[in-house]
């Protein structure tokens, strides 16, 4: 199964001299873990004594599966590992064993660097896909509350929705602080909330959700400060994510709208349709012309 990846958080560089083992057991099983309920989802890298060594766990809080990356280098007295790449994917809610250090030789310190980091796996359980016959079938409800507003640049504009990334997207002018919520339920793959202006990223603010079908929407140029969602957060329709804002790449407070899927190595746009009458979003594609 081809995936997508994002990867979140930089890598974090560590050089450690330590009493410890040092092999990648490919025969480790993920176990369940309990969530809490009160703080952010979150994905860490735990490294605990086990034995008279260290062994290296993913703990994967998020509703979503993700691939771990641990790269070690630099290697002073390790059995079992060689300096590389170890790859591993981490069911959600989980907690996994991706690598294990010992030592070469007793009566010396063992030594080496490593960095960590972790992308989003798009796509869910196979089983639950609804296939390409349901794309562009599901009606999403309007993502923003108030109105009526217009639409300052359809599908194919020639400003911005005019490459495979963004040809369906649809731009809605509204005044900033509009509230703006779920068009459909799904888990959060990512949100930003504290850019206060055009960079440095070209969508500002944003939130992006992940269905059920593997598919995922996303809101951009919301309002710094707004955004009152996190990664892993399970969200239902006509749930609040934040408020329409005027930041990153945008000529006037609007909100940018788009259905994505992955194809290749990449993100291309869908044609979506919304539940309400279309005579309303006159602009919108609905099947792709």
């Amino acid at each position: 199964m081809q995936t997508t990846r994002i990867l979140l958080f930089p890598l974090l560089l560590v050089l450690g001299t330590l009493a410890a083992p040092a092999s990648a057991s490919a025969a480790e099983a993920a176990r369940p873990i309990e969530v809490s309920k009160t703080r952010p989802a979150t994905v860490r890298l735990l490294i605990n004594r086990a034995g008279s060594g260290k062994a290296m766990d993913v703990r994967n809080e998020l509703d979503v599966p993700i691939e771990a990356t641990l790269r070690l280098s630099r290697l002073v007295n390790v059995a079992g590992v060689r300096g590389g790449v170890i790859r591993k994917q981490v069911p959600p809610r989980s907690q996994l064993r991706i690598a294990t250090l010992s030592k070469r030789q007793s009566g010396y310190p063992l030594m080496y660097r490593h960095s960590f980091s972790y992308g989003l796996i798009f796509s869910p359980d196979p089983a639950r896909r609804l296939g390409n016959a349901a794309v562009g079938g599901h009606a999403y409800a309007l993502p923003w509350r108030g109105g009526p507003f217009r639409i300052s640049q359809g599908a194919g504009g020639d400003y911005s929705h005019n490459t495979p990334k963004g040809r369906y997207a649809v731009d809605v002018a509204m005044p900033v602080g509009t509230p703006i919520v779920a068009a459909r339920a799904g888990t959060v793959l990512k949100a930003r909330d504290g850019q206060g202006g055009r960079f440095p990223d070209p969508a500002g603010n944003y939130v992006r959700i992940l269905h059920d079908d593997g598919t995922h929407s996303a809101y951009l140029h919301l309002q710094r400060g707004s955004v009152v969602v996190r990664s892993g957060a399970r969200v239902d329709k006509g749930e609040l994510l934040g408020k329409s804002g005027n930041t990153g790449r945008s000529t006037g407070p609007h909100l940018h709208f788009v259905v994505q899927k992955k194809i290749g190595a990449g993100l291309v746009s869908i044609p979506f349709r919304f539940a309400q009458p279309v005579e309303s979003l006159s602009n919108v594609a609905l099947n792709g012309d």
